[in-house]
């Protein structure tokens, strides 16, 4: 699906906007703090529920209103209304063609967002827990009833912990029915990662040029033993714990450049690239399997990339089946690498958006 519509309140310093996006290229420029990246915010809000600035959707919402509300039109070929509200209390509406929805997850489907900003450097640097939320978005955008499973997988999870903490018996239920949803999350993850490598390493070459670049998942628990006969050894470990210390509940995705882990021995610049050389590859193979259109947020397009590897990555961006809205300071750096495919452009100041020849 391609963002047509979109329709901000209360985002931020954005007090109402109403603009056109193009299904292709659009680029936004403006000062800083003019609320360029309220507005990516926005959209993303609107795919997912969710702000990709904080934990707390709270600070989302305009310092004067009680609530903030974002709605779009979506479609390729067949057309969806979408809208959420949220507000100061934590409330949360969400509405599908007229309708009331209840999981943010049918908004992702209809409107799946990937974000490139200065937080993705957190893919390389940051905890495992930021890659396995970036894993899960590419496996379950991939494989349909992966949610589902990755949902009683969690719940089950939370019941033995709570057993943990309290002290309480008949773990061994619970070990079981984690064993058989770990291997099927497991089954899952392992062939989009797989996947997923061929697609870096390509990205990761055009961007990187020679140096050899890799990831490698890591499942969570010993890759040769079944995750029953772990947990019944950690048992004694877990209650003093109070938590399950394996599983794929701790997963991750390991990058390494040159067979050294790509955080310790990488310049800042060299780890953005990668950074966004993963969100890249996880979007082409998005495009791989789905056949489908998705969003890609990219904020501050020109911060610490040199003009060489702008061009590369706007080439990357400007493939068929991308939309893409792009943020900059300045025009001129925002305006190259597009091809053929000429961008829509907008301005932003001080909360108003406009769009300009």
């Amino acid at each position: 699906m391609t963002l047509g519509r979109l329709d901000v309140s209360d985002v931020r310093n954005i007090a109402a906007a109403a603009i056109e996006l193009a299904p292709g290229i659009n680029l936004v420029h403006g000062d800083n703090g003019s609320g360029k990246t309220s507005l990516l915010e926005s959209i993303y809000f609107l795919g997912s529920g969710r702000t990709f600035r904080s934990q707390s959707a709270e600070p989302l919402i305009r310092r004067e209103a009680a609530a903030c509300t974002v709605f779009g039109v979506v479609g390729n070929g067949q057309t969806h209304r979408i809208g959420v509200r949220r507000g100061r209390k934590g409330e949360r509406e969400i509405h599908i063609d007229g309708e009331p929805a209840s999981r943010a997850s049918e908004l992702a489907r209809l409107l799946p967002t990937l974000v490139m900003g200065p937080q993705s450097i957190d893919l390389v640097t940051g905890p495992p827990s930021v890659r396995r939320s970036f894993l899960n978005w590419g496996v379950f955008h991939v494989e349909p009833s992966f949610a589902s499973v990755w949902e009683r997988y969690s719940r089950a999870l939370r019941q033995r912990n709570q057993l943990l903490r309290d002290a309480g018996q008949g773990l061994g239920s619970w070990n079981e029915s984690l064993d058989q949803m770990a291997h099927q999350v497991d089954e899952f993850r392992r062939r989009y990662a797989e996947a997923f490598e061929r697609h870096f390493k390509t990205v990761a070459a055009s961007l990187l040029g020679e140096k050899d670049v890799d990831s490698r998942y890591y499942r969570g628990w010993e890759r040769h033993r079944r995750l029953l006969d772990v947990l019944e050894d950690q048992e004694g470990s877990d209650r003093l714990r109070g938590y399950t210390q394996s599983g794929p509940h701790r997963s991750d995705i390991r990058i390494k450049m040159n067979g050294q882990t790509a955080a310790a021995v990488c310049s800042r610049g060299e780890l953005k690239v990668l950074s966004w050389a993963m969100v890249l590859a996880q979007g082409a193979l998005f495009r791989e399997v789905t056949r489908a259109s998705l969003v890609y947020l990219v904020d501050d397009l020109a911060a610490e990339l040199d003009a060489a590897h702008r061009d590369r990555v706007s080439e990357l961006l400007a493939k068929p089946g991308n939309q893409v809205v792009v943020t900059g300071i300045d025009r001129t750096q925002l305006d190259t690498g597009w091809g053929d495919r000429a961008p829509k452009w907008f301005h932003v100041e001080q909360g108003c958006v406009h769009e300009e020849e």
